[in-house]
This record gives C-alpha cells, sequence and structure tokens, in this order.
C-alpha cells in the first residue's frame, strides 16, 4: 500500500509548530501528530529547550513521555531520538524529546537536574498543552535510559542544584524504559564478568569519571550515588530494563542485575535480554516500550505525583 506524507510548518507564539500527517493510499489518516519545537524549560545563560510531540485531535489530556537520547554523557540536543517521539505521538501519547547539559563542561548532578526540570515543566504547563500530570513517564538509550531509570528511582539523590527559571512541580514520574543503561558505575568496573565484556574498560571508567566528577574509587559518594542501583526502594514507579548480550559497550549484566534490585523491592519490573542487537538492544525494544508505556500511563498512576 503506498503512503503519502503531508507537512505544514507555522508559527505560534514565536514558536515553530509542525503537523505531520501521514496518510494510506486510500486517503484514509494512518498516523498523525504535531510538534512545537523550542519549548525552553529551564536555563537563562544556557537555555535547555525540548520538542513536544503530540497526537492530532486527542480526545483528552495526554500521557507524556520524555524522551532521553544518550551519548556518552555529553551534552545532547536530543534529535537523534526523533524516531522514537514520532512513534510515541503516532501510538496516543505525547512525547518531550529534550536537551541537557553534561560532560565535559557539566557533571551528573547538571544532568539530572537538567532531566528533572524537563518533567516539572511538563507538569507545570500540562493544562496549557493538553497533558495528564499524572502519567508522565520516561525513556533512553546507553546514558539515556541511566537518566530515565535515575529519574524513577532517584528521588533521595543529593546536591541538585536546579538550572534557573524552573517550575517548582514534582518531578516525580510514573514508569521508565532504559536500553543498554548503566546501573550500577562500581560494578561496571569492579565486577570480573562485566569487565570481560567491555574491550575499552579503562577508556570508560575516565569518561564515565569526568561525568561523575571524581576519580574512580569503589566508595567514593559520588560514583555510588549515579548509580540507580543503590536508589531502589518500595515506592518507585514500573520499570522495564532491555540490552542485548553482545552489547560490548554496557555489560548486559547491568540490566540483570538492576531488575534483581527492582524485583526485591517489589517494583512491578520488567526485562528483556535478547542475544543480539549490540547496544542499539533488542530489535523488538520498540514495541516492548510502546506497550510498556500503555499499561503504566494509560491507567491509574503506580506511582503518584508528589
Amino acid at each position: 500500500m503506498k503512503k503519502r506524507c503531508a507537512f505544514a510548518l507555522w508559527t505560534m507564539c514565536g514558536m515553530l509548530v509542525a503537523a505531520v500527517a501521514v496518510e494510506a493510499g486510500d486517503g484514509q489518516a494512518e498516523a498523525k501528530f504535531t510538534v512545537q519545537k523550542g519549548l525552553v524549560f529551564a536555563g537563562e545563560d544556557q537555555k535547555l529547550t525540548l520538542d513536544l510531540y503530540r497526537p492530532q485531535n486527542p480526545s483528552g489530556p495526554l500521557p507524556c513521555v520524555i524522551v532521553i537520547q544518550g551519548g556518552g554523557f555529553r551534552a545532547q540536543d536530543g534529535q537523534r531520538f526523533r524516531p522514537y517521539a514520532e512513534r510515541l505521538a503516532k501510538n496516543g501519547f505525547a512525547a518531550a524529546l529534550i536537551s541537557y547539559r553534561g560532560r565535559p563542561d557539566h557533571e551528573y548532578l547538571d544532568t539530572l537536574a537538567d532531566v528533572r526540570s524537563a518533567v516539572r515543566f511538563i507538569r507545570t504547563h500540562s493544562e496549557e498543552y493538553g497533558l495528564d500530570p499524572d502519567h508522565i513517564g520516561a525513556m533512553g538509550r546507553s546514558a539515556g535510559a541511566t537518566l530515565a531509570v535515575l529519574l524513577a528511582v532517584g528521588d533521595d539523590v543529593e546536591g541538585l542544584k536546579l538550572p534557573d527559571g524552573v517550575a517548582k512541580e514534582s518531578s516525580r514520574i510514573q514508569a521508565a524504559a532504559g536500553i543498554a543503561g548503566v546501573y550500577d558505575f562500581v560494578a561496571r568496573f569492579t565486577d570480573e564478568d562485566q569487565l570481560a565484556l567491555q574491550p575499552n574498560a579503562e577508556k570508560k571508567r575516565r569518561t564515565n569519571g569526568q561525568w561523575i566528577g571524581a576519580a574512580f574509587s569503589p566508595t567514593d559518594a559520588h560514583w555510588l550515588q549515579a548509580s540507580a542501583i543503590n536508589h531502589v526502594n518500595p515506592a518507585d514507579p514500573p520499570v522495564l530494563l532491555l540490552h542485548s548480550r553482545n552489547d560490548r559497550t554496557v555489560p548486559w549484566l547491568q540490566s540483570r542485575d538492576m531488575h534483581a534490585r527492582l524485583k526485591q523491592a517489589g517494583i512491578a519490573a520488567e526485562i528483556e535480554i535478547s542475544n543480539d542487537g549490540g547496544h542499539r538492544g533488542p530489535a523488538t525494544a520498540e514495541k516492548r516500550i510502546i506497550a510498556f508505556f500503555k499499561k503504566t500511563l494509560t491507567k491509574k498512576a503506580a506511582a503518584p505525583a508528589r
């Protein structure tokens, strides 16, 4: 069946708004979404922005997923993850494709403050953009997965300093999905099985240390605090973890161990480990994530905003 794509641009209050319609050959709409680009959610000297993807003509307030691009904990603009945002919008979700600060100029507390600021912005402006403030999730791959899961379990992270101009609403989310994330930075560089799966472990230890802001030590407070596995508690929301056994960037054992910790705490955690896929994760990742968020964000929130 042939498809054609209609695309329109216009401006609204100084923001770029795009409407995209994908139609089947018989003229029936297969999927439609709109995009509001460049919404400033934090910062004055260094503005942080997000692009908000939404289905056209929703029937009510939309659950929203924060989409967090990975990239070795370097600063990101999020644009490589547009396909995830588009797919979420086509499946009835709003998706906030965010930018954030990172190494070499900023450390993990800054990055985590940025992603929390994005959640606060979405919750504060939920009525304006037609969003459901009680059904907010986060997803990401690699470093983005680390940040998404830290959003879910890291309420007790200390030392966060929010950027200027950030709303004061809760940054609590109701579900998180992570593909090939690091959840235990100490085990990554001390566990022999994990070291055997990382050909460039020494280089990764240096770059992770640059982001964490301290030389590696298994007892260092910052290395421990940056590890989501150390923050799990029974009040945390559902988490989906996806990984591939042949990932040579982040060992799949990271997801296995994080899943075990979540289950031990009684969290509604799910996991899929594929044999191939490398650092991109299982081929089924996108479908699993959509199904997971439909289950966790389109019913009563597992962890109410607070």
